[in-house]
């Protein structure tokens, strides 16, 4: 008899400690890349006859903004990636030639969607408390990013053809603004030319006056993260 009790303990604790793998486990969205815009139903469009002028940003899917940080759960013994995005994005860049001489774009904060956390932990509960900790988007509703040097791509894109540059400019986040430098992708589709954070740029909370929120069940979020984004731009 004590061997089926001590069987049976056995087979509980093992259950229990899948249960609590599933639990914590990071199932993040994969970061953005030039290749998440292609996820989409738009019927194929000519290109314009050039790209010189005035590109404005779509404000739906794919177009997407948002933040990657490391939560810690369970006293701190696992991680969680939390992912917020909107598509709720406007604003255009200006183009002449192979150079963007003007730039920026606005994200709605309160509009923000997180990705799928760990089971017993509301989705709605974290919106509702980032309103008023952390980034506070109910003080600070938008966040924002204006080019401060011109970018140059070096040449036209071909339809298609992925090409890379670097950008600097002005990221107001919280309130604060900072100048950040970091590499752009762009690719031209037809009429639609998309232009991706070539991999999450790293941003501090504590330079931009965030105090790092603890919501829920989190045990403590990472001073670093990172934000990225995903533009589809229309010529105008």
């Amino acid at each position: 008899m004590k061997k089926i009790i001590l069987i049976v303990v056995a087979v509980v604790v093992v259950v229990g400690a899948v249960g609590v793998f599933l639990y914590l486990r990071d199932d993040a969205p994969e970061e953005l890349s030039i290749d998440s815009g292609d996820d989409t139903d738009n019927p194929a469009s000519e290109s314009p006859d050039d790209v010189d002028g005035r590109w404005v940003v779509v404000a739906e899917e794919p177009t997407q903004a948002g933040f990657r940080i490391t939560e810690k759960f369970a006293g701190g013994t696992a991680n969680n990636t939390a992912v917020g995005r909107t598509s709720s994005v406007t604003g255009d860049l200006i183009i002449a030639g192979t150079t963007v001489s003007e730039g920026q774009f606005v994200v709605d904060m309160t509009s923000i969607e997180y990705s799928d956390t760990p089971p017993g932990f509301d989705v709605g509960n974290r919106k509702r408390a980032l309103a008023n900790v952390g980034i506070e988007t109910g003080k600070f509703p938008e966040a924002s990013f204006k080019l401060t040097k011109p970018i140059d791509f070096g040449e036209v894109p071909a339809d298609n053809e992925q090409i890379e540059a670097e950008a600097t400019g002005e990221l107001t986040l919280h309130g604060v603004t900072k100048e950040v430098t970091f590499t752009v992708d762009a690719k031209l589709d037809g009429a639609d030319l998309t232009v991706v954070s070539h991999s999450p740029v790293p941003v501090s909370l504590p330079d931009y006056d965030i105090e790092p929120p603890v919501v829920g069940p989190v045990a403590e979020v990472s001073d670093d993260g990172a934000f990225e984004f995903l533009l589809v731009l229309n010529k105008s």
